[in-house]
């Protein structure tokens, strides 16, 4: 078996890989070629980042999925609002590097629990392999002779033929997380034209990324500045939100995004040994004990929150089911505890 020597490399939202191969095995022409009009997508993958908030209004959700939508180059070109039988319906599009639009779709359903936000394309990223691989061979002046687009879990190949050159060929494979492996032969025609380079956008990673700092800024305005409150938000973070904050996910504890603002004029003492989970049970469970090298982001410690100020990190706890949180604050002139509940 010969030696193969792998380049990879990795653009946002996609990841290309180009093998070097001296040759390849006879080729097989196929009669009836489909067209890139007439290519069926993929069915979109279950693996997504549905958005659950529970401190925005619709309205709210609405105005940070705009901006984010916005932000990441499209333009908006519809937007149906949500009723209590059907969620809202947003819809943008920009241009794709493949030469037809990219549009996306973002919907909005409002329940007495809070706003679900989610954001798909409407051409996934596996389809975006198969329009581009096309383009990288069509471009060329490769004649098209064989096509075979790529599906979740079901490879993809396109060949191409031109006079004097060596055959074109380009492999697709699709995995569920979204990711888009490329193959072509080093030393072949393909591989030295920008064209097979051209960026995969990952719409699902790119609405949440900036969709979670867009909403930031609307849940700040959502507290009054000096309504004398505490107010304390506790989110935990679900496998795809793992992945997302923390590159990984993690069987063994469980982040918790914590959230404090002191609307009032007095000092506050956060203990974070007091702030529990509970168990279906009732159990009340405490945070873990941060190691070296044991966490992500470092734990949110025990301090004193300012009147005005505002702090925010995470907790971890052991993995499991909880239905929410209890804690206190100690009020620091007088040391008298006031206690929160929060519900997940």
């Amino acid at each position: 078996m010969k030696n193969r020597a792998w380049l990879t490399v990795l653009l946002v939202g996609a990841s290309f890989m180009i093998t070097h191969a001296h040759c390849y095995a006879e080729e097989t022409i196929q009669d009836l070629i489909p067209q890139r009009g007439n290519l069926t997508a993929p069915p979109p993958p279950a693996w997504s980042y549905p958005i659950v908030e529970s401190l925005l209004t619709c309205d709210q959700a609405k105005r940070v999925s705009t901006k984010a939508v916005e932000r990441l180059g499209y333009k908006v070109t519809t937007f149906t609002p949500a009723t209590d039988n059907k969620g809202g319906v947003l819809q943008a599009s920009r241009s794709g590097l493949w030469g037809d639009k990219e549009p996306v779709t973002v919907t909005l359903t409002c329940g007495t629990e809070g706003v679900r936000i989610d954001a798909s394309p409407d051409v996934p990223p596996c389809e975006q392999g198969n329009r581009i691989a096309r383009v990288a061979v069509e471009r060329r002046g490769f004649k098209v002779t064989e096509f075979t687009p790529a599906a979740i879990g079901k490879p993809g190949i396109i060949k191409g033929t031109k006079e004097g050159e060596k055959p074109g060929v380009i492999t697709i494979s699709c995995e569920p997380n979204h990711n888009v492996m490329m193959e072509t032969s080093m030393d072949g025609p393909l591989a030295r034209h920008k064209d097979f380079y051209i960026t995969i956008s990952n719409f699902y990673q790119g609405f949440y990324a900036v969709f979670k700092g867009e909403r930031g800024m609307v849940a700040a305005e959502a507290i009054p500045a000096s309504d004398n409150q505490m107010h304390v938000a506790m989110k935990p973070l679900n496998r795809t939100e793992m992945k997302m904050a923390f590159g990984a996910e993690s069987k063994t504890y469980l982040p918790v995004q914590v959230e404090i603002a002191n609307r009032t004029k007095r000092s506050y003492q956060l203990d974070v040994t007091q702030v529990m989970l509970l168990s279906p049970m009732g159990v009340r469970v405490k945070p873990l004990a941060e190691s070296k090298g044991g966490f992500p982001a470092q734990a949110l410690a025990s301090q004193t929150i300012a009147p005005g100020t505002s702090i925010k990190g995470y907790l971890y706890y052991p993995a499991g089911a909880y239905t929410g949180a209890r804690g206190s604050l100690t009020e620091e002139k007088s040391q008298e505890r006031e206690g929160f509940d929060v519900q997940f």
